[in-house]
């Protein structure tokens, strides 16, 4: 039940832009990375946003056998084991995002400091493989399921970040820290502690214990009319409180063995976060039917069983309940390790390699690629690159483009593999006509700014 607390820190750092020349925010990837010039950004300096999932639409979509178009994996000319051999035993979809509202770096010789606002916005579901089971098979193969890891979670939270980074000539060593407060806006998190369904020909029965918890003051769980769990939210704005406080530090270190190489290894987000949730809401209780105990000639079966159904889902629902609760835990971290080269004679080329690894209890992933770069002027940098992620194959793409004082920057990193397009009323769409989707597990980000550079350049490459 820690899921919204661990989920609190987003990775929100493109891998492209560390293969990027005169990339701004080089020291959010690693601190000790500094940027070329001093730098000044408001509103537009950075804003990422990142979906991924380990459930592709293969996955879910089959060409349907009998004819044209697609059906879905509960269609049933789809068998059992063929639309769960696709399915993991835990499957995830996140999405998270991030704007930069104020960001600042001092740039000298040797050493640079940086300060940045942001607010950022987590969301992530996680799914069971049994809950695929339950709609595909129900009452077949014993049907018996175990949906306890069912959970959902979103958060949104301000970050204030201050960091440092200094350069050792005698040593060639750069060492940079950055020290986060964070400051939670809102939380949510629904969960299932135990959630066992059994339901067959014969018996019915469901043992449940689930939670939903809530941490914004603005806002606490209701009930609509029809029973479901709903949020009443309080329009008045004075009525704000933080819904939590955190914090955090990110560490690095880059090291030059010569002129053309640097080495650099870091680790983001070191610290903890406490929540304080204002509503709860919880679902707990057994429900068990052994077969209608009296069939007469006036019995209405379906209405019997219609009322079964109601009685076993209702173990399920979520109603609100009074108290508060709050919860501290770690934080997911981010580590990394790269290096770029630039080629001897061709100065304006460089190749390098970088591995990142990001844990949190829920869903951890690495990301292992290499990219090259051209930096033909002083004003322009492109680069590219490609690799593999617990997500599958992914490639990326960054540009950092100066005009007089302004810096605008652009990356993206996407999933690479085959592409389908949806079809309508079992009609395959012409593809430049259709709506292009990852038929594999997926990871997409795109990293977007404009920032004023100022001052004197000091290559850092």
């Amino acid at each position: 039940m820690l899921a919204a607390a661990f989920c609190t820190s987003a990775f929100a750092q493109t891998q492209s832009g560390y293969f990027l020349d005169n990339y701004v925010y080089g020291y959010r990837l690693n601190p000790a990375i500094m940027s070329e010039k001093a730098f000044f950004g408001l509103g537009v300096g950075n804003i990422d946003l990142t979906g991924k999932s380990n459930l592709g639409l293969s996955d879910l979509l089959y060409k349907n056998p009998s004819g044209d178009g697609l059906v879905t994996g509960l269609n049933k000319s789809i068998s059992a084991e063929e639309f769960l051999a696709n399915i993991k035993d835990a499957n995830n979809l996140g999405l998270n995002g991030g704007v930069n509202l104020i960001s600042f770096g001092a740039r000298k010789e040797h050493k640079m400091s940086t300060f940045e606002i942001n607010v950022r916005a987590n969301s992530a579901a996680y799914l069971p493989g049994d809950a695929f089971k339950f709609l595909k098979c129900g009452t077949e193969n014993g049907g018996s399921y175990d949906l306890s890891s069912l959970n959902a979670n979103m958060n949104a939270y301000l970050e204030i970040a201050l960091g440092r980074a200094y350069e050792n000539q005698k040593s060639n060593f750069t060492f940079g820290f950055r020290a986060k407060f964070l400051l939670g806006l809102a939380a949510a998190d629904i969960a299932a502690t135990k959630a066992n369904l059994t339901i067959n020909e014969t018996q019915a029965s469901a043992d449940v214990l689930a939670s939903g918890k809530l941490a914004c003051s603005l806002g606490s769980f209701a009930t609509d009319p029809d029973g479901n769990l709903t949020v009443n939210f309080n329009q008045d704005p004075a009525a704000f409180r933080p819904a939590g406080y955190g914090g955090a530090v990110d560490l690095g270190i880059r090291w030059k063995p010569f002129k053309l190489l640097s080495i650099t290894a870091g680790i983001s987000d070191l610290g903890c976060m406490y929540w304080k949730y204002n509503s709860l809401a919880q679902a707990q209780g057994s429900y068990e039917f052994n077969g209608l105990e009296e069939v007469g000639p006036d019995t209405d079966v379906n209405a019997e069983l219609d009322q079964m159904q109601k009685e076993l889902l209702s173990v399920f629902n979520l109603s609100p309940v009074a108290g508060s609760e709050s919860s501290f835990a770690m934080l997911p971290f981010t580590a990394n390790a790269g290096a770029r080269l630039r080629l001897p004679i061709l100065s304006f080329i460089s190749v390098g390699g970088l591995a990142t690894y990001h844990y949190d209890p829920l869903a951890p992933w690495y990301d292992c690629r290499a990219g090259v770069t051209l930096t033909p002027f002083s004003w322009l940098s492109v680069s590219a690159n490609t690799g593999k992620t617990s997500y599958g194959d992914v490639c990326g793409a960054a540009l950092s483009f100066s005009l007089l004082f302004l810096n605008l920057f652009v990356s993206a990193d996407a999933y690479q593999g085959p592409l389908g397009v949806y079809a309508i009323d079992g009609v395959d769409i012409p593809y430049f006509g259709g709506v292009p989707y990852p038929v594999d597990s997926f990871n997409y980000k795109v990293n977007v700014g404009l920032t004023m550079q100022l001052g004197k350049r000091y290559k850092v490459r």
